[in-house]
């Protein structure tokens, strides 16, 4: 099943750009393979949300504390109280793949705080798409401790419009039944802070099968997800500084680390953040991936807040590298976090 899908999204990838560069095609039919049927890469691959994670090396669960939160750990919204928006433009493989994310959180006070988010990645021949649409839930009790729920839905769809993929439809029927498919799933998310300045996180993403293959006869998983976490915070090192400068930037201070395991292999996340001052922040990260793709990240990031009477704009900025199974491939991300107050 999953070679003869392979073949069928070569094809899909190939035939479009028939006649021009090969280079171009070959990075399009990879692209298509590792994000829509690769052997160890089901859709719907966890490529992250927002520029200020990516930053941090996609180390996230343990803080999840904006608009990027339900992405990682539902438990987050329930130390939320603001409203955020947040949009997230992202590339791939040189502007070959796509992935554009809007969500929102409303706290409710004493009722938790709930959020909305849809994202959508895209190839540039148009021809293949995936999209999440997520409710979530999150509510903390006595600041200590916090759950949360994340209700998805996922959705593939290829361009019936398109000349391949009409005739794959007419002669694959086996394999290719349908131009489209929909299931849906939830994540579980834990966050708690055991001692000062220490948090951890847990979050456990598509407890429920979802499949969204287009074939009759197989099934295209989207892959469960867990997340471990923890997050500590440099505020307690900077009560120890006795340079006046130093100590006011560790106050903003966070080190983060992260384990997730996801379709059979092993995920490993750390990074920093520090803020110089109330408009600048910078991030360093670093992630490992285990198993057949195995592959390393190294990232970097900054932040601009802009304050704005009552409206707080952050711009957020990462640019990754990641070398081994995807060598040299590299990613840009941009979000603008709007919060507010």
């Amino acid at each position: 099943m999953r070679i003869k899908k392979r073949r069928i999204y070569l094809h899909l990838a190939t035939k479009k750009y028939r006649g021009e560069d090969k280079v171009r095609i070959a990075i399009s039919a990879i692209g298509l393979l590792i994000l829509c049927a690769g052997g160890a890469v089901a859709a719907f691959n966890d490529i992250g949300i927002g520029a200020r994670p990516l930053g941090m090396g996609g180390a996230f669960v343990a803080l999840a504390d904006d608009g990027n939160a339900a992405s990682y750990n539902a438990a987050g919204l329930g130390y939320i109280n603001a409203v955020h928006v947040n949009l997230t433009t992202a590339q791939r493989f040189g502007g070959l793949i796509n992935y554009n994310y809007i969500g929102g959180v409303v706290p409710l006070r004493s009722a938790g705080s709930f959020g909305a988010s849809i994202g959508i990645l895209s190839e540039d021949s148009e021809i293949y798409k995936e999209q999440t649409v997520t409710i979530s839930y999150g509510k903390s009790f006595l600041q200590k401790f916090a759950i949360g729920l994340n209700l998805k839905s996922f959705s593939t769809r290829f361009d019936e419009n398109n000349e391949s993929v009409s005739t794959h439809l007419e002669n694959n029927r086996q394999f290719f039944a349908h131009t489209s498919a929909t299931d849906i799933s939830f994540d579980l998310g834990m966050i708690a802070h055991p001692a000062a300045g220490l948090t951890f996180g847990l979050s456990a993403e598509n407890l429920l099968p979802a499949n969204v293959s287009v074939s009759e006869v197989g099934e295209d998983p989207v892959p469960r997800n867990i997340r471990v976490g923890l997050v500590y915070r440099l505020a307690a090192i900077a009560a120890t500084t006795q340079q006046e400068a130093l100590r006011e930037v560790l106050k903003s201070g966070l080190g983060l680390f992260e384990i997730a395991f996801r379709d059979g292999s092993r995920h490993i996340h750390a990074g920093a953040e520090l803020w110089l001052n109330r408009v600048i922040g910078v991030r360093v990260g670093y992630s490992l991936r285990s198993g057949v793709n195995r592959a390393t990240g190294i990232a970097l990031g900054g932040s601009a807040k802009l304050p704005i009477a009552a409206l707080r704009l952050q711009l957020d900025y990462a640019f990754q590298i990641v070398t081994g199974a995807l060598a040299d491939n590299t990613t840009q991300r941009f979000s603008l976090n709007l919060m507010f107050e």
